[in-house]
């Protein structure tokens, strides 16, 4: 940690300013392609504000399995899209087939989405931080769509907030 508590500098983590919401806030590029915003929220900062080790595990291996992410990511949104798709349809009107195309193969998804903002939580599970994924779409631009991973594994997919506002019913251990 730098000599200014309101920064931090610490690998695999990018330079981060401490956030009046109590969270590390920074920008990071995940293999997703462009620049994304981080935030990392110390379980307890009354405690430490440093991110723990499982933190920097968890962000090591998003950086470092790249691929293996957003494979999970696309085949997941897949059926989501899938599901949630007739309903937009219905009010998208006339630009329905260009902001939610049918698709054939998860890949033509990424097309569609970009990650917004990456949020690295307190909660872990066998030593690796839970990792919420944000991303804005062309079909829900004020809201988009969210997942929870751990390591490349989907825990939830949903609306935005499934990447933020998440309970750890499955975590057996904190940061």
């Amino acid at each position: 940690m730098s000599s200014d508590p309101d920064r931090l500098d610490q690998p695999p983590f990018p330079p981060l300013k401490w956030d009046d919401c109590d969270w590390w806030d920074g920008e990071i590029d995940l293999a997703f392609g462009a620049s994304a915003g981080l935030t990392v929220t110390p379980y307890d900062p009354s405690v430490s504000r440093l991110p723990s080790s499982a933190q920097a595990a968890a962000l090591e291996f998003q950086i470092k399995n790249g691929d293996r992410v957003i494979q999970s990511v696309l085949e997941a949104l897949r059926d989501y899209y899938s599901e949630q798709r007739p309903r937009y349809l219905s009010f998208l009107g006339e630009d329905a087939g260009r902001l939610m195309p049918d698709i054939q193969e998860a890949q033509q998804l990424r097309e569609l989405v970009k990650l917004a903002q990456v949020h690295v939580h307190s909660w872990g599970l066998d030593g690796l931080s839970f990792v919420g994924l944000q991303f804005g779409c062309t079909w829900d631009r004020e809201h988009g769509f969210g997942v929870q991973m751990h390591g490349d594994r989907i825990v939830e997919i949903g609306s935005a907030d499934a990447s933020f506002a998440w309970a750890p019913d499955e975590a057996d251990d904190f940061a």
